[in-house]
């Protein structure tokens, strides 16, 4: 299994204290959680019309999950998913791939063998199922129908040790029915009673909290960054109920999103959810030539191994370059986007040339080799030349870089 899926699962794993794979679909990128809930309305027939990538890639992902699973110890616990309201084709059904196999894995759910032997001592108490009515129905966001219920379990079942987690998920109920007073109050409300969620309602839980973020984003939508206060942004709320087109919206919203760090990896994540490993790229560089000294902070909490590879690779020759005869030309965490472009030209077709008013060293470095690749391609060999020329002065290791470049294009 890839180390980038064990730790996704492994996340997911400290997070909610189980394994939903529908909630893995979400975190791979597979699936997006405004696409889920279209499905789970019935606007949209099955999840094959939108998971991203190829089934058999899907499936395969999954059945690797569920064997890192069962390795841990954990056991399949039963779980089902329903239509969230009444359809003409049922309020039950849900199709959920043409693929036998991949219908059956989404839908599993794996917990510690602990928690799976609880409830089985209670599956013939009739408290089980007035619980799962009531989770459903926080799920569902039907406060009348929880609290209906809510008040027969303490009749039924006063020492039910999820009573007062129930308590607080019924209050959060009430508060996406409320208009938001405070929004640093609120952040700290859902903030508290998400681990609560997660535990009592499992993979219904993100049901009951995406409106609550979907919420407070949008009272946050005008406010602008605070360094201070790096959470309290429509960005953060957004992330948390994926949505990753308004994270991305939110973010480049701030004139200048590129000198605060969280804004960064926040619109990485959308990026990178959303597979576009192009603008992963571009948000990277940013963070190079404004913050080359966050770079390897940054990096340990990016989630992306495609750019862990092109880092450890410049690393290697970051080093090398301090053994050039001018060791003061050695390559910096800025020239990375030049580095990067000059190890993989095709790049400069999807890529901008720079910022338009970056005058760093690094970004001069990028549009010298960004200016070569094109003029190159265009075969204008006396501008190529003057430009190779002005990389060597400029930047000598870059200019090695490009030398590596001709000979693999050459060999091409």
């Amino acid at each position: 299994m890839a180390g980038e899926l064990q730790a996704q699962i492994d996340a997911l794993l400290l997070e909610q204290g189980a394994l939903a794979l529908v909630e893995l679909l979400f975190a791979t990128g597979r699936l997006l959680y405004a696409d889920y809930e279209a499905w789970r309305q019935g606007d949209v027939g099955s999840l094959d019309e939108v998971l991203m990538g190829r089934r058999e890639a899907v499936r395969e992902e999954l059945e690797q999950a569920v064997a890192y699973a069962r390795a841990l110890g954990l056991v399949e616990q039963p779980t089902e998913l329903t239509r969230t309201r009444n359809t003409s084709i049922g309020a039950g059904a849900l199709r959920v791939s043409d693929d036998p196999r991949l219908s059956a894995l989404i839908v599993r759910r794996y917990v510690p063998a602990q928690s799976a032997l609880q409830m089985d001592l209670f599956f013939d108490n009739p408290v089980v199922s007035l619980v799962n009515g009531l989770a459903r129905a926080m799920a569902a966001g039907d406060a009348v129908e929880a609290g209906r219920l809510l008040d027969i379990l303490y009749a039924k079942e006063p020492n039910h040790p999820e009573l007062a987690a129930f308590d607080r998920l019924l209050e959060a109920l009430d508060h996406s029915g409320r208009p938001i007073a405070d929004c640093s109050l609120e952040l700290e409300f859902i903030t508290d009673v998400a681990p609560c969620a997660w535990r009592v309602l499992g993979a219904r839980a993100r049901d009951l909290l995406v409106p609550l973020w979907r919420r407070l984003a949008e009272a946050l939508r005008s406010s602008p960054y605070v360094p201070q206060a790096p959470l309290l942004h429509a960005s953060h709320a957004w992330s948390e109920a994926q949505a990753w087109d308004e994270v991305r919206v939110s973010v480049l919203r701030e004139s200048q999103w590129w000198l605060h760090l969280p804004l960064t990896l926040r619109l990485i994540e959308s990026s990178l959810k959303q597979r576009r490993r192009t603008e992963v790229l571009w948000v990277w560089f940013q963070l190079c030539w404004q913050a080359p000294e966050r770079a390897p902070e940054a990096l340990e909490r990016v989630n992306f191994p495609d750019l862990h590879a092109l880092w450890q690779r410049f690393l290697e020759a970051e080093e090398d370059s301090s053994a050039l005869p001018d060791g003061g030309h050695a390559l910096t965490a800025a020239d990375f986007p030049a580095w990067v472009l000059l190890d993989e030209p095709a790049l400069a077709g999807r890529l901008p040339s720079a910022m338009p008013t970056g005058a760093s060293a690094g970004e001069e470095h990028y549009r010298l080799a960004y200016r070569w690749i094109a003029a190159r391609a265009a075969r204008r060999s006396a501008e190529e030349m003057a430009l190779r020329k002005a990389l060597k002065e400029a930047q000598p290791a870059l200019f090695e870089q490009l030398l590596r470049a001709v000979e693999q294009g050459n060999q091409a």
